[in-house]
C-alpha cells in the first residue's frame, strides 16, 4: 500500500508535489508557534491568577471580619457583592463564620467573547482557595474564593486573536507567491513538455522562447541547443538513411529487373533472397524460399548430367541442369561469386542462372538447319553462289552449276566474274564491280532483265538478287547470289500483258487499250487538223444465232468478224472489241465526213457477207453508229457514248444500217437515254410501288390469289402505269434489277399475308431478259431463303408465251429448276404466240392464262368463244389449270363458266390496289352475281 501511495504521489504533477509539502510545513510551523504562544500566555495568566487570588485573600478577610463583628448580615452580603462586582475575574465568593455562610450574588451570564474551541484548547479550570481567619472571640472564619478562567482565556485569546490575521496574511502571501512561482515553473515545464512533444513528433525545428527567469532562460537555451543538435543529427541520419534506402531500393529494383534468376545464399546454406525472375522461373514465391535451406533439387549436381537426353552435346564446366516443377528440365549456365559483410567476414554466395536451353536447342537446330540448307540448296531450282570477301566462290549449288556450266570443283575458288558471266548488253556494271558494289551498300542488289551466258555460250534470261553477308556490326565477309532462269516467266509475262490489253477471244484491243488509242487518236487529229471517225458496230440478231446454234458457233462468228475488221484497217490496233457483239473501229486521217461514212459503209458491207463456219453458212449483218471528231467536240468517253447512241438510232431505223451522230437529230435518242437514267434513279430512290389485282373463283367469289403489278409513283406526274416505262426497260439490264426488286417486295408481302392468315398465291411477271439469266434459279433460291415465312408454293411466276418460244429447251430447264424450289409457273397471254401442242407438252407450267383479247369478244365473236373453249379443253387435257384475264362484266363471267373456265381476274372484279387494301376488299367482296 505504501509503495502504491508513494508511486501514486510520484505520478502527480509538479504543482501538487511541491505545493502540498510546503503548505504542510507552513501549517506545522504556524501550529508550533501558536502552541508556544498559547502556552506562554496561559502560564502568565496562571501567575496573575495566583497573585490576584493571594491579593484577595490578603485584603478581603480583615474587611469581612470587621463587617461580621460590627455589621449586619446585609452589610456582609453587600461587601461580598461589592467585591464580586469589583473583581470581574471572581466566579464565586463565600464567607463562612460559625458554620453560617454568606455567598456573593452570582454574576450575570454574558455572551462568551472567546470561541468555545479556543476555551477547549486552553483547558483552564477555575482557581479555588480558602483563606482562614479567627474572630476576636476565637470563632473561625473561612473565605472561599473561586477565580474564573474566563479572564485569562480572553486575555490569551486577545493575544492570539491579534496574531491570527497577521499569520493568515503572511501565510496567504507566502502561498500566493509560492503559487506564482510554481505556476511559472509549471508553465515553463509545460512549454518544455510541448516543445519536447513537438520534437518527438518530428518537428525538429521546434525551439523554446528564451524568456522568464534566469533558470527558465537557461532551460530554454539548453533545450534549444539540444534541439539544434538533434535536428542536425537526425538530418544527417535521415540523409544517410535515405541514401541507404535509395541504394537498397535501387539494388532491389536492379536485381528484380534482371531477366536472370538471381539468388543470395548465406554461408550456412540458407537462402537470403531471390529476385522476381527466380520466382517466375521456378514458380515459387520468395516467402517459400527465403530463410530456408536452398533446396538441392533446384540445381542438379554434375553427376546428374549423365541422365540428360542430349548427353553427346559439348558441355562447359558451368553448365548445369535445373529441375523446374515435377517434369520440366532446363539447361542453365551457373555463375556465382562470394560476398562479404561490412566487417570483412564471409557472408555467403550470390548466384545467377542463365537459361541456355533455347541456345542449346538453337545450336542443334543450327546444325540441322545447316544440313537442311545444304540439302535444300542442292534441291532447289534457283542457283545459289556464295563468295568470300574477295569475291571468290565458296559454295555453288547444283542449279547454279547447271545454269553456268561450271561444276563445283571447277567453280570453287574462282572469282565470281569468271563463273557468273552476265551478258554485257544486259547490265551497265563490269563483271568485277558486283562484289565491290555489295561491299559498299548495306542492302541487297536486285536485278531483272539480265542475261546469263552459259559456259557453252548459250544465253538465259535471269533475275538475280545479291546481298552482302555481314557479321553483326562488322564488315562484309562475303556475299550470296541467288538467280533463276526466267525465260519462260518472261514469255508468260508478255502473254499476260498482251491479255490485259486485248480481247482473249478475238485478239483485238479491248476497252482499256481502245481508251488509250482513242485518246491518242483524238490528239493526233487535233494536231493534224484531220477528221477522226469512231465507228461502233453491233451485230444484228447475234443472240438468236447464239441460242440457235450454240455458243461455240457464236464464238467462231465473233472471230471471223474480228478478222474481217482487221483486214479493213491499216493499223491493226484501230479495231477493238468492247464486249459481247459490239466492236469499234477508228477511221483516222480523213479530210471529209463523206470519206468516213464511206469507210463505215465498207465495213458494214464486209461484215454482211456470209460466214462459213464448218457446215453452216451464217448470214449476219451489223448496225453501225459513227461519231466524228472534231465536229463532235467531246471527250473520248463521250465520243464513244455518242457513237453508241448513233448505233441505237441505226437499229431503230432498221437492221444493217448506218447512222452518223448529230446532236440535234439524235435528241430522241438522248431523251431515251435520259428516261432510262431517270428510271434507274427511280429504282434507287424506291419510287416504284406494287399493286395487287385479285384472282377469284367466278362461281363462289372466293379469292384464290393476286397478281403483283408494277406502278411508278412519279414525284411530279403521280402514279404511272407499266405502259409508261416498262417498254423502255425490257431490252436493258434495268429490267433485271427491277424484276429483282419486284420479287423482294412480293415475297415480303406474301410473308406478311401468311402471318395474317391469308395464304393467297402471289403471281409475279418475269421479263424474258430476266428469266434468261444463267443465275436466275440461284438468285431465286437466295430470295426465298431471305423470306422463310413465305412458302415457295404460294409464289407463281408468270412468263409470256412469246418469251418461252425463243428457246424452249432453256426455258424448260430453268422452269424445272425453279419448280424444285417449290415455285409454280403460269403461261401469260396464252394463244398469242402461235405455240404448238408439243411446246405445251414440254413446258411444265401449272397454269394457263387466257389473254384478254379473247375474253373481250367472247360474247360477240363465235371464233373467240370457240378459241376460249379450245384453250380450256386443252388445259384440261394436259391437266393444267386455266384462268381468264380481262373479265369486265358478269355476262363474261357466266360465259366463261359455261365454257369451263372457273377462275378469272379483271377490272370487273377489282382494279389493282395497294397491299393494305386487299384484306378489307376480300372481306367485302361477294362476287359478280353470276348466279343471280
Amino acid at each position: 500500500m505504501r509503495a502504491f501511495s508513494f508511486q501514486t504521489w510520484l505520478s502527480q504533477g509538479t504543482y501538487p508535489r511541491l505545493f502540498l509539502p510546503i503548505l504542510g510545513i507552513i501549517v506545522s510551523v504556524v501550529m508550533v508557534r501558536y502552541h508556544l504562544m498559547l502556552r506562554a500566555e496561559l502560564q502568565e495568566a496562571a501567575g496573575q491568577r495566583q497573585a490576584q487570588i493571594a491579593l484577595l485573600g490578603h485584603y478581603l478577610p480583615p474587611t469581612l471580619l470587621q463587617t461580621s463583628l460590627h455589621g449586619s448580615p446585609a452589610q456582609l452580603q453587600q461587601a461580598l457583592d461589592t467585591a464580586m462586582a469589583f473583581h470581574p475575574e471572581l466566579q464565586d465568593l463565600a464567607w463562612a463564620v460559625n458554620g453560617q455562610q454568606v455567598q456573593a450574588q452570582p454574576r450575570t451570564q454574558t455572551m462568551p467573547a472567546v470561541p468555545r474551541w479556543f476555551e477547549s484548547l486552553a483547558a483552564l479550570q477555575p482557581l479555588q482557595r480558602e483563606f482562614h481567619a479567627t474572630l476576636p472571640d476565637g470563632s473561625p472564619a473561612v473565605l472561599s474564593v473561586v477565580l474564573s478562567p474566563k479572564a485569562s482565556v480572553e486575555q490569551a485569546w486577545g493575544t492570539v486573536g491579534t496574531q491570527i490575521p497577521i499569520t493568515v496574511l503572511n501565510v496567504a502571501t507566502v502561498l500566493f507567491l509560492l503559487t506564482l512561482l510554481l505556476r511559472a515553473n509549471a508553465r515553463m515545464l509545460a512549454r518544455l513538455n510541448q516543445a519536447t512533444e513537438n520534437l518527438r513528433s518530428g518537428a525538429l525545428d521546434t525551439r523554446m522562447v528564451e524568456k522568464g527567469t534566469l533558470e527558465m532562460r537557461a532551460v530554454a537555451q539548453a533545450f534549444n541547443a539540444m534541439a539544434e543538435q538533434i535536428q542536425t543529427l537526425v538530418g544527417s541520419l535521415r540523409a544517410t538513411q535515405s541514401e541507404q534506402s535509395e541504394q537498397r531500393h535501387f539494388t532491389h529494383q536492379f536485381i528484380n529487373a534482371l531477366p536472370l534468376p538471381v539468388f543470395v545464399r548465406g554461408h550456412d546454406g540458407t537462402c537470403l533472397g531471390v529476385n522476381k525472375a527466380w520466382e517466375d522461373f521456378f514458380h515459387l514465391p520468395a516467402s517459400d524460399v527465403v530463410g530456408a535451406p536452398l533446396r538441392s533439387d533446384f540445381v542438379a549436381m554434375p553427376q546428374e548430367r549423365a541422365t540428360r537426353q542430349r548427353r553427346a552435346r559439348p558441355q562447359q564446366d558451368n553448365e548445369i541442369v535445373v529441375k523446374v516443377g515435377a517434369q520440366e528440365v532446363r539447361e542453365m549456365a551457373y555463375f556465382k561469386a562470394p560476398f562479404t559483410l561490412t566487417d570483412g567476414s564471409q557472408g555467403g554466395t550470390i548466384g545467377a542462372l542463365v537459361d541456355i536451353t533455347e541456345r542449346k536447342l538453337a545450336q542443334e537446330a543450327l546444325l540441322a538447319e545447316k544440313e537442311r540448307a545444304v540439302i535444300t540448296l542442292s534441291s532447289i531450282a534457283d542457283g545459289v553462289i556464295t563468295t568470300d570477301a574477295c569475291g571468290r566462290i565458296e559454295t555453288i549449288n547444283e542449279a547454279a552449276q547447271f545454269l553456268t556450266g561450271y561444276s563445283a570443283p571447277q567453280a570453287l575458288g574462282k572469282p565470281l566474274a569468271a563463273v557468273f558471266l552476265r551478258d554485257s548488253a544486259s547490265h551497265p556494271l563490269p563483271q568485277d564491280m558486283l562484289v565491290a558494289q555489295l561491299h559498299l551498300v548495306d542492302a541487297p542488289v536486285h536485278a531483272v532483265h539480265q542475261f546469263l551466258q552459259h559456259r557453252s555460250g548459250e544465253r538465259y534470261a535471269i533475275e538475280f538478287t545479291a546481298a552482302p553477308i555481314r557479321r553483326a556490326q562488322g564488315p562484309a565477309m562475303g556475299c550470296v547470289l541467288v538467280f533463276r532462269d526466267v525465260t519462260e516467266t518472261r514469255e508468260l509475262e508478255k502473254k499476260i500483258s498482251w491479255q490485259a490489253r486485248h480481247d482473249a477471244l478475238t485478239g483485238l484491243n479491248n476497252r482499256t487499250a481502245l481508251a488509250e488509242r482513242l485518246t491518242h487518236a483524238v490528239f493526233q487529229a487535233r494536231e493534224a487538223h484531220q477528221l477522226l471517225g469512231i465507228c461502233l458496230l453491233d451485230l444484228d440478231h447475234f443472240q438468236a444465232i447464239n441460242e440457235l446454234h450454240g455458243d461455240w458457233v457464236g464464238d467462231r462468228l465473233l472471230k471471223e468478224v474480228a478478222q474481217r475488221l482487221q483486214g479493213c484497217v491499216s493499223d491493226l490496233g484501230d479495231a477493238a472489241r468492247l464486249g459481247g457483239d459490239e466492236f469499234v473501229v477508228l477511221l483516222r486521217g480523213q479530210r471529209e465526213v463523206g470519206a468516213i461514212e464511206a469507210g463505215a459503209q465498207a465495213l458494214l458491207q464486209r461484215l454482211a457477207q456470209p460466214y462459213a463456219i464448218d457446215d453452216l453458212l451464217i448470214h449476219c449483218t451489223a448496225s453501225a453508229g459513227v461519231a466524228v471528231f472534231p465536229q463532235d467536240q467531246a471527250s473520248p468517253d463521250t465520243l464513244l457514248r455518242h457513237a453508241d447512241q448513233a448505233m441505237y438510232s441505226a437499229k431503230q431505223a432498221g437492221r444493217g444500217g448506218l447512222h452518223l451522230f448529230d446532236a440535234q437529230q439524235d435528241q430522241e435518242v438522248q431523251t431515251h437515254y435520259n428516261r432510262l437514267t431517270r428510271l434507274s434513279l427511280a429504282l434507287q430512290q424506291d419510287e416504284f410501288r406494287l399493286h395487287y389485282q385479285p384472282k377469284v373463283h367466278l362461281r363462289t367469289g372466293a379469292v384464290v390469289g393476286v397478281e403483283a403489278l408494277l406502278r411508278w409513283q412519279h414525284p411530279e406526274q403521280g402514279l404511272l402505269g407499266p405502259g409508261n416505262f416498262l417498254p423502255l426497260m425490257e431490252h436493258t439490264d434495268l429490267i433485271v434489277d427491277t424484276g429483282e426488286w419486284v420479287l423482294h417486295q412480293a415475297l415480303a408481302q406474301l410473308q406478311a399475308w401468311v402471318l395474317q392468315g391469308q395464304p393467297w398465291v402471289v403471281s409475279v411477271n418475269i421479263a424474258a431478259r430476266h428469266f434468261h439469266r444463267k443465275d436466275f434459279v440461284d438468285r431465286l433460291r437466295v430470295l426465298l431463303a431471305q423470306y422463310p415465312g413465305a412458302p415457295a408454293h404460294l409464289l407463281e411466276l408468270e412468263i409470256l408465251e412469246s418469251a418461252v418460244l425463243q428457246d424452249i429447251q432453256h426455258m424448260r430447264e430453268v422452269m424445272q429448276g425453279c419448280q424444285t424450289l417449290g415455285v409454280c409457273f403460269a403461261l401469260d397471254d396464252f394463244g398469242t404466240g402461235f405455240s404448238s401442242l408439243s411446246y405445251l407438252k414440254r413446258l411444265p407450267a401449272e397454269t394457263i392464262k387466257i389473254d384478254r383479247m379473247f375474253v373481250d369478244g367472247i360474247l360477240d365473236d363465235p371464233e373467240d368463244s370457240t378459241l376460249v373453249s379450245a384453250i380450256v379443253a386443252l388445259a384440261k387435257a394436259f391437266e393444267r389449270s386455266v384462268i381468264a384475264e380481262g373479265v369486265e362484266t358478269p355476262a363474261q363471267a357466266r360465259k366463261l363458266l359455261a365454257l369451263g373456265c372457273e377462275l378469272g381476274q379483271g377490272y370487273g372484279i377489282a382494279k389493282p390496289m395497294p397491299a393494305q387494301a386487299m384484306a378489307s376488299w376480300a372481306a367485302a367482296y361477294t362476287g359478280l352475281g353470276v348466279l343471280a
